[in-house]
C-alpha cells in the first residue's frame, strides 16, 4: 500500500492534492482527521459545568457580631 501525507496547521478552505504519478488512476481514499489534542481554542465555560465536585453544605457560622460604632 502506497501513502501520501500532508499535515496543516491551518486548514484552508480548499485544498488542491497534487497526485504522485506512480498514485494514479488507482483505487484510492481520501481522509482528513483533524488533531484535537493540539487544539488552541478555548473552551466555552458551559463545558467546565460539572468539573467541580459538590462540596458538602458549609457549617454554622455562629451570630453575627455587633461592634460599637467609631
Amino acid at each position: 500500500m502506497n501513502a501520501m501525507r500532508t499535515t496543516y496547521e491551518d486548514l484552508p478552505e480548499t485544498v488542491t492534492l497534487n497526485i504522485p504519478k506512480n498514485l494514479v488512476h488507482k483505487r484510492a481514499e481520501i481522509i482528513i482527521l483533524t488533531d484535537e489534542s493540539t487544539s488552541t481554542t478555548p473552551k466555552p465555560l458551559r463545558d467546565f459545568f460539572g468539573a467541580i465536585p459538590d462540596y458538602p453544605d458549609r457549617a454554622e457560622q455562629g451570630e453575627f457580631q455587633t461592634r460599637p460604632e467609631l
